[in-house]
């Protein structure tokens, strides 16, 4: 109901752009800090929590907010709207700033406060939002709940963003990566069992139990790189190496039934050279393959290139496929996947986070109908 006439009405992608003039912000913020129940409420709350206006902007907010905001008080952050706040990458998408971007359509923040300011019931949603913090990229989950609140007769909405981070990455952890841990190790000792009869066979079979081995460290190193960035404990091992070497392991890696769906372009030199991690970089390319070969039917190619931009060097995966807004606004979110229960969503985070908090580049994607969708991720410049 809102997405069809508040983008009529008033241009934006979503929710209203309109906002309070600062002294009407002024007044309400004031009528908030002399409130003693506001003040109770921000106070007993243990998760971001802020107090918003009919136009969705701050008048108050909660201790653990400011704590993580570096701040002292809700004064600096008055009058703007809590992707603001908490520096969204969506901000600057809409018309209006905060609510009014096509991503918002999907943000839980603001679905529940819409919600609540129309019908004055508490309303609840998952809030999947991706922000800056002290310059890093985090992408963060919460369960979303708006309140209705009457402050000096004024009609406002509490919201509260509760952290299920934790969470989250536990079901992950339980419902796929144990899965496949469980799979691999299935898989070992079936190998082995038929190993101690092989006979002639023993090699042959001895390579597959090498594989399946290769497959299990594979994914047990992925998951204790990821945990590692996200606590910022990962240090990379930074070296000069040829990207056409980074190509060359990336295939390696992949397996002869992947590489023979990947087509390489060659780069504008065979010398060219990158300072970074490989293995960490590699991780990130390879990833880049898989989702681009499970985005085309079978037998379909995907091509990996390096190039350079604007001095930087670049990598890049390509697939002649269209993704629509309703994948790309959330392509890096952690919890998303396009494979319903049967994706890990930790591919494209991964590369999100592992290359710009660790490698300290700049991943993302293009997409249109034309030239397909390109992944890449950009590195720090000159050697």
């Amino acid at each position: 109901m809102h997405q069809g006439g508040l983008q009529a009405k008033n241009g934006t992608f979503f929710a209203p752009p309109g906002r309070a003039s600062s002294e009407e912000v002024t007044d309400q913020a004031g009528l908030c800090l002399d409130d003693a129940t506001v003040h109770a409420v921000l106070e007993a709350v243990d998760s971001f929590a802020v107090i918003l206006n009919e136009h969705r902007q701050v008048l108050a907010a909660s201790p653990v907010l400011l704590e993580a905001l570096s701040q002292e008080s809700a004064a600096h952050c008055h009058g703007m709207r809590l992707g603001e706040v908490l520096d969204c990458i969506h901000v600057s998408e809409g018309p209006g700033g905060c609510g009014t971007s096509r991503a918002c359509r999907r943000c839980g923040a603001v679905l529940a406060t819409l919600g609540t300011q129309g019908t004055r019931r508490a309303t609840e949603g998952e809030c999947l939002i991706s922000y800056r913090r002290d310059g890093r990229w985090v992408a963060g989950e919460f369960a979303a709940r708006a309140t209705p609140l009457v402050v000096a007769g004024h009609a406002l909405t509490l919201l509260t963003l509760r952290d299920v981070s934790a969470l989250k990455r536990r079901e992950t952890l339980e419902r796929i990566f144990i899965h496949d841990l469980m799979n691999s190790l299935q898989g070992l000792r079936g190998w082995t069992e038929i190993l101690q009869g092989a006979g002639a066979e023993a090699t042959a079979v001895a390579e597959r139990i090498l594989h399946v081995a290769g497959h299990l460290t594979a994914e047990v190193d992925s998951q204790r790189r990821l945990l590692q960035a996200e606590c910022g404990e990962l240090v990379p091992d930074l070296r000069t190496v040829t990207c056409d070497l980074v190509l060359n392991e990336v295939e390696a890696s992949l397996g002869a039934d992947v590489a023979a769906r990947l087509l390489r372009k060659p780069g504008a030199s065979g010398t060219e050279t990158v300072r970074t991690d490989p293995a960490i970089l590699g991780r990130i390319l390879g990833n880049m393959v898989v989702n681009a070969l499970e985005a085309m039917p079978p037998g379909g190619l995907a091509t990996i290139w390096h190039e350079r931009r604007l001095g930087r060097p670049r990598f890049v995966v390509e697939n002649p496929g269209y993704m629509p807004p309703e994948i790309a606004d959330r392509v890096f979110q952690r919890s998303f996947s396009t494979k319903a229960t049967q994706g890990r969503g930790l591919g494209t985070y991964g590369m999100k986070l592992l290359g710009e908090t660790v490698l300290g580049g700049q991943v993302g994607f293009t997409t249109d109908w034309k030239e397909g969708t390109r992944f890449f991720i950009e590195l720090p410049g000159d050697v």
